[in-house]
């Protein structure tokens, strides 16, 4: 990384300190279990700032490749207000600037090299760039998301399914949606698992529920209590107990 694009992200740094309010800090490590720290910054006052930065600095006059190596150098920052503000900086200027497959290179070796570990800014980044980008350029994005539910690294697996959220109303998608679904709901880290699957079920309910047929072992109590969130109460009640008896029984064969 170039001493410019350092001190250019310094600069940001202190913008953001200027701005940061203690109770927000406490109150975002408290709920993200010290995993990652803030400082106490919202997200529109992450995005003002940004845009006043890239401004103000004269970044915005780069070339799009010079701005993509100083939005991801944001990422390797360790507080989660710069890594949201590179969310923000790819979602808001970049990522329908550049080839699409050309960022999700550069977006592998943010999982690559443990830039991104917690499912906070793991789901911003889901949300904000790679969900928009899935419905920007249909089944070939799709195909590569696939790939990456089936990473060994957790993050990139789990950014492999929730990207789906933005297609959810999609049927043309819905095979994607089972081989992604199907391949994270048999490791441990299910939940984006039931998140996927609660937008779909306002769409296609019969979808939904021939899923947990099918993978009811897999599933945690999290899991299917947030895939079935918009079922009736006895709908719920119904799809829960098959998963609680299918957990007992795996438990008794222990």
């Amino acid at each position: 990384m170039s001493v410019k694009i350092l001190d250019a992200i310094s600069g940001l740094q202190k913008r953001l300190d200027e701005i940061a309010v203690a109770k927000t800090k406490e109150w975002r490590e408290k709920y993200m279990r010290g995993v990652i720290p803030f400082r106490g910054v919202s997200i529109p006052d992450i995005r003002k700032t940004l845009a006043d930065w890239r401004e103000e600095t004269g970044i915005v006059s780069l070339s799009d490749e010079d701005q993509l190596r100083v939005a991801l150098a944001l990422f390797e920052e360790p507080m989660a207000e710069d890594k949201l503000a590179g969310i923000l900086f790819l979602q808001d200027y970049l990522q329908d600037r550049l080839p699409w497959r050309k960022l999700f290179e550069s977006y592998e070796v943010l999982y690559k090299r443990n830039l991104i570990f917690d499912w906070n800014i793991c789901d911003w980044f889901c949300v904000r760039v790679l969900g928009p980008t899935l419905l920007r350029e249909g089944k070939s994005c799709a195909r590569v998301l696939r790939n990456w539910s089936g990473a060994g690294h957790l993050w990139q697996a789990r950014s492999g399914v929730v990207p789906f959220i933005k297609v959810a109303n999609d049927t043309g998608f819905y095979s994607d949606i089972e081989a992604v679904c199907g391949a994270l709901v048999q490791s441990f880290a299910k939940t984006s698992v039931g998140w996927v699957l609660r937008e779909v079920l306002q769409h296609d309910p019969e979808f939904v529920k021939s899923f947990i047929q099918k993978y009811c072992s897999q599933f945690s109590l999290e899991c299917v209590k947030n895939a079935t969130k918009y079922f009736t109460k006895s709908g719920k009640m119904h799809y829960v107990a098959m998963v609680k008896n299918s957990i007992q029984g795996a438990a008794a064969e222990v």
